[in-house]
This record gives C-alpha cells, structure tokens and sequence, in this order.
C-alpha cells in the first residue's frame, strides 16, 4: 500500500485494528511525529506509516494492523543499521524509542532491557545499580540489535558474547501473539534468539544476566603517523601472544579531522586500572605516537568512546572482515587502498578489532543459533561520505577482499562477524547470505522459521527460509 493510501486510511481516525493503540502513529503528513531519518542516509526508506509502541501490546497491534494491511514489516531499534534494515519503503516501521527501560532484578542479577534502549543509556542506568552487561563500543547502538546479533565488545574476553548471556525475552511473533521466552517456556526460542536476530519477531524486552564491573577502566588513545604502520604492526602481533582477556584494542585507519591527513589511532579498553596499563601497554607508547590523551576512565562513559566518529552525519557502508592472519604485507596494501577509497568517501575508516575470544570459543557451536565461535579476528571497513553507492559497495569489497587475503581461505568465505556485514545482511532475495552467516545452525534455524514465522514476515536480517514440510 503507498504512502498517500494509509494516509488516507488513517485520516481522521484509526481504524479498528489500531483503536487501542497506545502510543503514537504517524503517516508523511504528520510532519512532527512521522520520523524516519536513520545512522545513515542511504538507509533511509519512505515508509508508509511509523508506530511508536509504548508497550507490549501496541506492538501486537502493529504487527495485526501491517499483516492486515499487506503492509512490509520492519523493526528500528537503535536505527543503527546502515543497510535499511530498520526501514521499509511504503511499508510499516516498528520503532521502539519510546521503549527504552531499564530494571534490575538484584536477587536474580538479571537486568531487563526494552527494545528501544540504546547501549549508553543501559550502561548508566545498570550501572546506578553497579552493574552492567556485555555492550560495544558505540553509544547510540540499540542493545536489542547487538545482542540478538551475538554481540561483541570490551568486556568479551571475560563474559563472552552478548547473546550468550541471555536468559530470557518478552517477545511479539509474527501472529500478534505475545511470548515469554525463558528456559521453561519456548526454550526453542530462547536458542533461536541468542545470534538468530530479528527472525522470529519483535523483542520487546531482553533479560540479560549481569555482571559487576570495576567503578573505573584505562582508556588507551594514541595516535601515530603514518610512518609507524611497520612497527606497531609487528608489536600488536608480539601483544596478541601475550594478552589479557581484560585488554581489548582497536587499530583505525582515519583522515584528520583538523588537517585532513593520514593518521593511525590505536584506542582500546582496559579493564584494569591506571597501575597496569603501562606493564600491559606501555609497549605501545614507546613506539611514539604524536597524541596521547590516555586516562582513567568512569565505567559508564565506556560506551561512548567511538560515539564522535559514528555519528558523522551522511552515507555509509559497513562490512566485516574476518582474518587470522595480520601480517604487514597485507596491512600494508589495505592502507594503500582504503587511502585511494578517501578521495571518493572521505570519512572512510578501517577499525581492526584485537579483542579476546577465547570465553566465546568455550561455548558450543550448537549451544546458541550464534555459530560465530572462531578465532578469527575481524576488521570492520566503514566507507563513509560518498554520493555514488555502487561505487562504494565496490570499494568495500575491494577492501574486505585485500583485508582477508592472507588468512586461511576458510577465513576468506566467511561472513565473520554478521552484525558488521549490513549490506550482507539486508541482501534476503536468496537465502545464500543467511547459510553463511548461520552455517551448521542453520536446518535448525530453518525449523524454528517455520513454528515461528512460515510467512516470512520478519525478513530485514540474514532472512532465514522456512523449512519444507
């Protein structure tokens, strides 16, 4: 149905299926509440109608009303998806922000997460409780997203992927019906959750199992000339063979935003205080960076460290890497041509992840529908400020090809890490993509599509085909 229609359909009242409905409904001519701007431009969609549910309820209504209405589905979280995923052009958006609290259950040490909450704001609010969960790095990433997603972050090597510490969900399927998902009731569910994203309908609330974290963590920040690539190549692999799970490290690949020149920055997160950082990473500050703003850090400004450089405004192109071999040869040619990628996309970044995996690789493949379990490394490839996207999907490739070109080739046909590789992810007229990134999982995921979703409503993320009867 085309926008002007369910603007007509909705004018002057809501219709019968929409009449309880609690929260806000918004059509194109609803210039103050239709809301569709997205992380990135080209993710935009001119979506028929935005609902804002401010409960469980309201999103049963919505998914009646789309289904009702043949209208597409989709569900916005932290709008942070920069392949439309979030979005559908002249269909129906769920967009949970309204949603966003936080509760803690202290004699369980479960935390409640609704399906708006953003990672920032779950992270102070947990930890007015002193407590926390497995986040990323990025503020303004929907907690719902990550963790369905699997879910890495800083605090991976100690407690594993965010979907693995999932114990329970209030969820919406794809009939209207309200669901509480939790190792007793629909335990299916619970497995199909943990990695298996946004399949099998909307999760209103996530229950995830918390933590204590330190009051404070170490905040490494250097940035390097160009010059320095050879050596702190060669001294992040001597760290790899020595490292912590306390310690994760980024290597970014960035223009200057004051002069417009290379630079290399190499940031990180330790969970240990000011006493450690220089007999685990003084290493790094012997090497000479040109600024260095490392500093003890509150624990709940953790999650906002790399909030600056994903908030630039524009379009953007997101893909994953996965490698296992970091040698300087290959990094070498990466920088050589994501530095030829600036001048078309001039925000572009390269960000390699050094973080531990070894509490992920413990958990069984099969355990979660998450099959991620490798230990392989991944490189996340941001092109950003371009204005032709068939140009920048090709550079993206280009760069995810070079990337992984000297790991083992089992590495090099993998998806890696799926909530990185968006436009992969948001690429459903097959299910080619959603085989990869679920491998040996993925009959069972077929399975559950078919006792959850056999119409295939919910079909934004690695969309998996329901299984033959």
């Amino acid at each position: 149905m085309s926008p002007s229609a369910i603007d007509n359909t909705l004018e002057g009242k809501r219709p019968p299926l929409l009449q309880d409905f609690k929260g806000v409904v918004a059509t194109p001519s609803d210039r103050h509440n239709y809301k569709i701007k997205r992380w990135a431009d080209n993710a935009v969609r001119q979506a028929a109608c935005v609902v804002f549910p401010v409960n469980t309820e309201d999103i049963s209504l919505a998914i009646r009303f789309a289904r009702a209405e043949g209208l597409s589905l989709a569900i916005s979280g932290g709008r942070h998806n920069c392949s439309g995923s979030s979005s559908s052009e002249g269909g129906l958006v769920i967009d949970m922000r309204k949603m966003s609290v936080v509760r803690v259950d202290t004699e369980r040490k479960v935390g409640y997460i609704q399906g708006g909450t953003t990672t920032h704001h779950a992270v102070i609010e947990l930890f007015k409780h002193g407590v926390a969960i497995p986040v990323g790095f990025c503020g303004s990433v929907g907690v719902i997203g990550l963790a369905a997603g699997g879910g890495v972050g800083f605090s991976t090597g100690l407690h594993g992927l965010a979907c693995d510490n999932i114990v329970s969900a209030t969820m919406v399927l794809a009939n209207g019906d309200i669901v509480h998902v939790n190792e007793s009731e629909k335990e299916d569910l619970l497995w199909g959750i943990k990695g298996g994203g946004s399949n099998f309908g909307v999760i209103a609330e996530l229950g995830m199992r918390l933590h204590e974290p330190r009051a404070d963590v170490y905040h490494l920040m250097h940035i390097y000339l160009p010059d320095r690539l050879p050596a702190l190549v060669a001294e992040l692999n001597a760290w790899m063979k020595v490292r912590t799970p306390e310690e994760s490290l980024l290597f970014n690949f960035v223009l200057s935003p004051q002069n417009g020149k290379p630079i290399l920055i190499l940031t990180g997160v330790g969970l240990f205080g000011i006493e450690e950082s220089e007999r685990l990473w003084g290493r790094f500050e012997r090497l000479g960076p040109i600024i260095n703003k490392s500093a003890q850090t509150p624990y709940d400004k953790i999650a906002t460290f790399a909030d600056a450089a994903c908030e630039r405004l524009g379009t953007k192109i997101n893909i994953g890497a996965p490698f296992n071999n970091f040698d300087y040869e290959t990094v070498q040619r990466s920088y050589d041509l994501w530095l030829r990628a600036t001048v078309k996309a001039p925000h572009s970044v390269i960000l390699y992840e050094f973080l531990d995996y070894t509490q992920m690789s413990k958990v069984p493949m099969d355990a979660t529908a998450c099959p991620w379990r490798t230990m392989d490394k991944i490189a996340m490839i941001g092109i950003m400020g371009f204005t032709d996207e068939a140009e920048a999907m090709k550079l993206s490739e280009e760069l995810r090809t070079c990337i992984s070109s000297s790991s083992t080739e089992s590495t090099r046909e993998s998806i890696g890490y799926p909530n990185y590789s968006h436009a992969l992810g948001a690429d459903n007229e097959t299910d080619a993509n959603a085989r990869k990134a679920f491998g040996s999982n993925y009959t069972q995921l077929q399975q559950l599509k078919r006792k959850y979703d056999p119409e295939m409503v919910f079909n934004k993320w690695y969309c998996v085909r329901p299984a033959d009867v």
